[in-house]
């Protein structure tokens, strides 16, 4: 099966914009925050460790629902199976907007760029949240996209595409969040929270008011805990098996060249287009305490 993203027309959502005095004043009784992400960040070891601390709330990338399979949905990887019901994005900003009961806060991971067609004013994104952002390098974030994206043995994907990178996307998310929303930059790199675990992760609490538990550093769950994860196992198998956050050593900050160089032309151009974004956003980047 050739697998293509078709970047359709979405319907708008018709929804009133948020500013930020809403956006306190929603929050302020718990901590409603959501990581945007890009694909291959290592952004599900980030929800890992969340979902290690008590009474937190976890959405394991709600909008894919509407990305791939609803009536709206802009992919056409899955388009030989039936739309799925109540699954558009408006459907799924909705569940992002559920009442929460007896819980010390809502965390969510989510991959910016299946809100492609839904990027012109804040009115994508769900009210309550303060939004933060995970990157990596492309050329290694990219790099390991294009692998899992021809293992179709593994993931049932036989080909890669650049608009599933998802720098352009998280780019224009952090934009709405900061110019339109008037929010602070929150931005977790992967090689420093591979490095920096402890630091990095007590940033991002300081930063988010979710309470730091020394419990988010290394992580055992049961098999009931694993059930989000069921839906895309092949691509969460890694932060699946893991226990904590697996340093590779300071020779993996820089990529080899000849890595880079065995890569296709249209791999290669992807990384080249999307490097601009990461740099943007890395240049803003949190740092350890």
């Amino acid at each position: 099966m050739t697998t293509h993203v078709r970047r359709g027309i979405g319907t708008p959502l018709q929804v009133k914009e948020e500013t930020l005095t809403d956006t306190l004043e929603k929050t302020k009784s718990i901590p409603k925050v959501v990581l945007w992400a890009v694909p291959r960040s290592i952004s599900t070891a980030f929800f890992r460790a969340m979902m290690n601390k008590k009474n937190v709330k976890v959405m394991l990338e709600p909008y894919a629902r509407a990305y791939y399979y609803g009536n709206e949905r802009v992919s056409t990887r899955y388009g030989d199976q039936p739309i799925t019901e109540n699954c558009s994005f408006e459907d799924i900003k909705g569940e992002y907007e559920d009442d929460v009961q007896d819980m010390e806060a809502v965390f969510a991971k989510d991959m910016a760029y299946y809100l492609t067609n839904n990027l012109e004013s804040v009115a994508c994104l769900p009210n309550g949240y303060l939004h933060t952002f995970m990157i990596r390098d492309p050329r290694k974030s990219i790099k390991s996209l294009y692998r899992m994206s021809i293992k179709k043995e593994l993931t049932g994907w036989d080909s890669f595409d650049p608009s599933e990178a998802g720098f352009v996307e998280l780019f224009k998310l952090y934009q709405l969040a900061v110019n339109e929303l008037g929010q602070e930059p929150i931005i977790v790199d992967a090689d420093d929270l591979i490095q920096h675990p402890e630091g990095i992760l007590k940033a991002y609490c300081a930063k988010t008011g979710i309470e730091f538990d020394p419990m988010m550093l290394n992580w055992e769950h049961n098999k009931p805990d694993m059930e989000i994860f069921k839906e895309w196992l092949p691509w969460f198998e890694n932060a699946m098996t893991s226990k904590s956050f697996q340093s590779s050593g300071p020779s993996a900050k820089r990529p080899r060249k000849a890595d880079q160089d065995e890569l296709p032309s249209e791999v290669k151009a992807c990384i080249e287009d999307c490097m601009p974004y990461y740099k943007k956003m890395f240049a803003k980047r949190l740092h350890p305490l």
